[in-house]
């Protein structure tokens, strides 16, 4: 679950970023964000589980987290983990767009249900631009937040064109349950529509009390929970676009105005019709993982 913004320690911008090296770390429970993240793998073994599909990383390897998309690490062994993590307001990557879609990468790997790419050869140009923002942010002064900002648009520009050369691939082979990431990609096709466990067993040639206790193993989710939290996520988003809670609701997925004004308020910290903080997402300032 994500926390919200009202807890201590979040910043409100568009980006940030992390260079962490950790000898141990402890277990990272399945959540999501309201942004997105990208995380280098640089060395260390490990993996990483989006949306019911876990990826052994290699380095060198780029992990997309589209913002709402359920996640975490799977670290193991003695090696020391390290990682570049990059936190990104979507409403930042739209304000900076020039005709560009910088978000494209993360709407194709939520469209493709795949969310790992692997260089091609030994390039490491976007490691490169990485390093140079990390520095760029660390030294600060004159022109200081127009620089990062620059190399961040241009690390998102190369990402995207060695992505569309093949220079990076996708990768294919994850370890999932076939039946549970189809139910995943059929929740997120109908989040507005009124969906029943029964209705959902009865589709996949399940029993339900099967399907939920599987569906709860690899994802960390109750059925109910994973619907109801992608709910509050894109009414989230349309309210944040302008559109007014009580038109959105059932919309939304939502039985009623008044379990959906109770859940949202309890989700996010303030109610649905408060307004909306100018800017970019509420990011936290260090690492959730």
């Amino acid at each position: 679950m994500e926390q919200t913004a009202a807890k201590r320690g979040y910043l409100y911008e568009d980006f940030r970023l992390f260079h962490l090296k950790d000898a141990s770390m402890e277990p990272v429970g399945w959540h999501y964000h309201s942004f997105h993240k990208i995380l280098v793998f640089l060395s260390g073994h490990a993996g990483y589980a989006i949306e019911g599909k876990s990826y052994a990383l290699e380095p060198g390897d780029l992990v997309l987290v589209p913002k709402g998309c359920i996640h975490r690490p799977e670290v193991s062994g003695s090696a020391a983990y390290e990682r570049i993590i990059l936190y990104i307001s979507s409403a930042f990557l739209q304000r900076a767009a020039m005709n560009c879609n910088l978000e494209a990468c993360f709407s194709q790997a939520k469209q493709d249900y795949s969310y790992v790419l692997r260089p091609a050869g030994q390039t490491n140009r976007l490691v490169q631009l990485l390093t140079q923002l990390e520095g760029a942010m660390a030294e600060g002064g004159f022109g200081a937040a127009l620089l990062c900002q620059t190399l961040l648009l241009q690390f998102l520009i190369h990402l995207t064109k060695d992505t569309a050369s093949h220079q990076l691939r996708y990768v294919t082979m994850a370890n999932c349950d076939e039946k549970i990431v189809s139910i995943l990609k059929y929740l997120n096709l109908h989040l507005t529509q009124r969906l029943s466990i029964d209705s959902l067993a009865s589709q996949f040639y399940m029993s339900k009390y099967y399907m939920m206790r599987k569906f709860k193993a690899e994802t960390g989710y109750t059925i109910h929970a994973y619907l109801n939290e992608k709910r509050l996520l894109l009414a989230k988003e349309q309210i944040a676009a302008g559109k007014n809670p009580s038109e959105i609701w059932e919309k939304c997925g939502f039985g009623d105005y008044s379990t959906f004004f109770r859940a949202y308020k309890k989700q996010f910290g303030v109610s649905p019709n408060a307004k909306e903080t100018e800017g970019g997402a509420s990011i936290p300032a260090q690492p959730i993982d």
